[in-house]
C-alpha cells in the first residue's frame, strides 16, 4: 500500500480546479476575465505552485509562478477598472442634478414634501 503523498493529493485538487473553471467557461456560466474563474485560477496555480515547491519540480514551478504573477496582475487590473467605473457612475448620478419635480439624487426623502 502506498504511503500518503501530500504532494499528489495537492496536484489533484489543483487539477480539479482547473478543469472545474474550465467546464464553467465552456458552458458560458463564468466569463474568462471575471472574478470567479481568475479566483478558481489564482487558487489552482497557488496550489500547484505549492505542490511543485515541495517536490522541487523547477519546470512546475517556472510555469505556475508565471502564471500565477500574470493571472493575479488580471485580476487586479479588473477590481481596479471596476472601482473606478463604479466612483465614476456614481459622480455621474449625483452630478445628473434634479430629478423630476426638484428632487435631487441625495434627497429621496424629500420627495413626497416637494410634490
Amino acid at each position: 500500500m502506498h504511503d500518503f503523498d501530500i504532494r499528489i493529493a495537492l496536484q489533484v485538487l489543483g487539477a480539479l480546479l482547473y478543469i472545474t473553471n474550465f467546464l464553467l467557461l465552456q458552458t458560458h456560466r463564468i466569463h474568462a476575465t471575471k472574478p470567479a474563474s481568475l479566483g478558481l485560477v489564482i487558487s489552482a496555480c497557488s496550489i500547484l505552485l505549492t505542490a511543485a515547491v515541495i517536490g522541487r519540480d523547477w519546470g512546475l514551478i517556472l510555469l505556475e509562478g508565471t502564471w500565477l504573477v500574470m493571472v493575479t496582475t488580471t485580476f487586479v487590473i479588473r477590481q481596479r477598472e471596476a472601482r473606478r467605473r463604479a466612483v465614476l457612475e456614481r459622480e455621474a448620478a449625483v452630478s445628473a442634478g434634479p430629478v423630476g419635480a426638484g428632487v435631487s439624487v441625495r434627497e429621496p426623502e424629500l420627495a413626497g414634501a416637494v410634490a
